[in-house]
């Protein structure tokens, strides 16, 4: 993607991709806004301001994410959302869209709960289709690559016995369309209960395994895509974190913030968050 971030599906993985799936015929629905801003930049492995004189970056996405258990250990998931950019750098144009799309199939390996060792986590895996947004692709702060693709992952998941702490994670690789590199992509972390409250760290990884480097041999949008932005070899680390609210219906209401640590093709990011879950069916 451009050196810009939003809700592509490497920043909205932890929707409906989690290793804990749906009940059987629950539906499970989760509006969301996310917000993302950077004044900085990595040029290859070299972090300079924003053009001109260090101005901001903004973005604003809203989206809807949606999950359904078919199966007791089978669930579907999906998630678009829509592109909105303020900003007056890099020339201060502006591309509002469709931000890509993802739509997946999940299946639990292991149930933790009924698990044949005590100590085995959920083990779940996911294959995900990627539908490309209606933004412009080759733009500095692009809400993505512009590219179909498809992905798979393992999942994994424990709650450790009665103490409310566990922790998460999960692992994989990307492909999509010429000339967006390839992606390997993982994220751990560690969550606390605590009553109705859930508090989580996290750390998540996006590599881009081939590609151009900004200022670097061959880099040149005006001759198209294919030597543009879309063609990086783009780095993300995230450290990131949130809260959660369960009510006694059980909905959900997360705050969630995180940013880069490192990075490499990509902007030095601060995002914030906000989504709400509301089951239905399920034997609720």
């Amino acid at each position: 993607m451009g050196i810009g971030f939003v809700l592509s599906v490497s920043a909205i993985a932890s929707l409906g991709q989690s290793a804990w799936v749906p009940l059987h015929h629950e539906f499970k629905a989760t509006p969301g806004f996310s917000f993302s801003t950077f004044d900085e930049f990595w040029m290859k492995d070299t972090k300079v301001d924003n053009p001109p004189n260090g101005k901001s970056l903004d973005q604003y996405t809203p989206y809807l994410s949606l999950e359904y258990g078919i199966l007791p250990n089978l669930a579907v998931d999906a998630t678009v959302g829509y592109s909105i950019t303020d900003t007056d750098a890099f020339g201060g144009d502006s591309d509002d869209g469709l931000a890509d799309s993802s739509v997946g199939i999940r299946y639990r390996l292991i149930d933790e709960n009924n698990a044949p060792r005590s100590w085995m986590p959920t083990l779940t895996l996911r294959a995900g289709g990627i539908i490309a947004g209606t933004y412009d692709e080759n733009l500095p702060f692009s809400a993505g690559d512009g590219a179909h693709g498809f992905e798979g992952s393992l999942l994994f998941g424990k709650s450790l016995g009665t103490s409310g702490f566990g922790f998460y994670g999960d692992f994989g690789y990307r492909v999509r369309e010429n000339p967006v590199p390839d992606d390997i992509f993982g994220s751990a972390g560690i969550f606390q209960h605590v009553g109705p409250v859930t508090l989580a760290f996290g750390y998540r990884h996006v590599q881009g395994l081939s590609g151009l480097d900004i200022g670097g041999s061959g880099f040149n949008p005006g001759a198209g895509p294919s030597h543009g932005f879309p063609a990086l070899r783009e780095i993300n680390q995230i450290v990131e974190g949130g809260v959660t609210f369960t009510d006694k219906g059980g909905r959900s209401y997360q705050f969630t913030a995180g940013g880069n640590v490192d990075g490499k093709n990509t902007g030095e990011k601060l995002i914030l968050g906000f989504n709400a879950t509301f089951p239905f069916g399920g034997g609720r």
